[in-house]
């Protein structure tokens, strides 16, 4: 699976964001070093779990975490969650 992340703005931006989240590349990550070390820390600490696919036991349960956020009030922090099933394969190319 890959987990996409969204925070801040209204919760219908959280919301959007994480689902964008999703259909980022694997591979890449959040360019801002505070986000990136907490989708590097949140993806060990899945890989922990030790669910793997199908949940019959395993290192690689999930492909990746990917995090984007949205200024917001501190007050209100909306955080959103959206998870990509493996299944849900995209590529890129050129004609």
């Amino acid at each position: 699976m890959i987990i996409g992340v969204g925070i801040g703005g209204t919760f219908e931006q959280a919301a959007l964001i994480a689902k964008r989240m999703t259909a980022r590349p694997v591979g890449s990550h959040n360019p801002d070093p505070r986000y990136a070390k907490l989708e590097a820390d949140a993806l060990a600490a899945i890989y922990r779990l030790g669910i793997g696919p199908a949940g019959v036991g395993g290192r690689t349960t999930c492909l990746a975490v990917n995090i984007d956020y949205f200024p917001t009030h501190i007050a209100g922090m909306p955080v959103a969650v959206n998870l990509c099933c493996h299944a849900a394969r995209h590529a890129e190319g050129e004609v």
